[in-house]
This record gives structure tokens, C-alpha cells and sequence, in this order.
């Protein structure tokens, strides 16, 4: 009998432990570049006040996920230009956007070139009287300022 549950408990464990979801990856330095090719990071520079609404990522259409408070995307793309769109993300924010949103949606378009980082930023406003994303600025900012603001973000996997 104590066998058997031995057993069990050893199964058990083994099953917990392949579940257990992997480490995040905490951004520290831009990755090494890829030959032929342009990095670009989009991560959020957020204020803790916004952090349950988030907004979802379309890079030339194609759904990217969402971006979540503290986190950050990458691609490394081969030279050409690419447009990224972020649009109202949660439940709320679908319901509430004219309201939390200035317009429904950002976009910007990057030309990327080969051997080149790319920082994509999307802050929300700052202002007393507007509510996070109403005024929100999504552009490029130039990578020391992007490295910093990046500092303990963590990459976002997409289910």
C-alpha cells in the first residue's frame, strides 16, 4: 500500500513539475544583431495606475498579442518597411474607448535597415485629468533612453 502511494506521489510530482511555467526573460541588453537583419523592440513605459488595461499589438495586420503592463515585444525583421498598430485592448477598454482612447487606434511605420535597432515606445498620458491612454505617445525613442525605461520588463509570450 505505501508502495502504491509512493508511487503516485513520485507521478505526481513529476506531472507538477513539467507543468511549471518557464522563467520570464527580463530585459537587460538589446540582443545580439541577426545578419541581414534590424532589431525592433515596442515595450510599454507605463504608470502603475493603467497597468489591467492593455492594448493589443498588429505588426503589417497580423496579430501580435497583447502588450501587458511591464513587458516587451522583439522581432528581427529583414530590411523594408513595416507599420506596427496598437488598438484598445481589455474588455474595458473595448467598451470604454472613446472615453480611455483619444482614437481607437495608434500606428507608425518604420523603415527598417539592416544592422539597426529600433525602440518602439508606447506611454501612456501623465496628465491629472486624463485617464492612461487618452494622449498616449507611441514612436521611436533612441536606445539609451529605451534601454533604461526597459529595465526589469519582461518579454511577452504570446498563448
Amino acid at each position: 500500500m505505501l508502495k502504491r502511494y509512493s508511487i503516485i506521489l513520485i507521478l505526481a510530482c513529476i506531472q507538477f513539475g513539467c507543468a511549471t511555467p518557464p522563467e520570464p526573460v527580463l530585459f537587460g541588453e538589446p540582443d545580439s544583431l541577426i545578419d541581414k537583419q534590424g532589431t525592433v523592440y515596442l515595450y510599454r513605459a507605463d504608470l502603475y495606475s493603467v497597468k489591467g488595461a492593455y492594448p493589443f499589438v498588429f505588426l503589417d495586420e497580423e496579430p501580435q498579442g497583447r502588450l501587458e503592463h511591464q513587458t516587451y515585444k522583439v522581432w528581427n525583421l529583414s530590411p523594408g518597411q513595416y507599420e506596427w498598430v496598437v488598438k484598445a485592448g481589455d474588455t474595458w477598454d473595448e467598451l470604454g474607448a472613446a472615453d480611455s482612447w483619444e482614437i481607437r487606434e495608434q500606428k507608425i511605420t518604420v523603415d527598417v535597415a539592416a544592422g539597426k535597432y529600433y525602440f518602439l515606445r508606447l506611454k501612456p498620458s501623465a496628465h491629472e485629468n486624463v485617464f492612461g491612454w487618452r494622449d498616449a505617445k507611441f514612436g521611436l525613442v533612441d536606445k539609451k533612453k529605451a534601454i533604461k525605461e526597459m529595465k526589469g520588463a519582461t518579454l511577452a509570450i504570446d498563448e
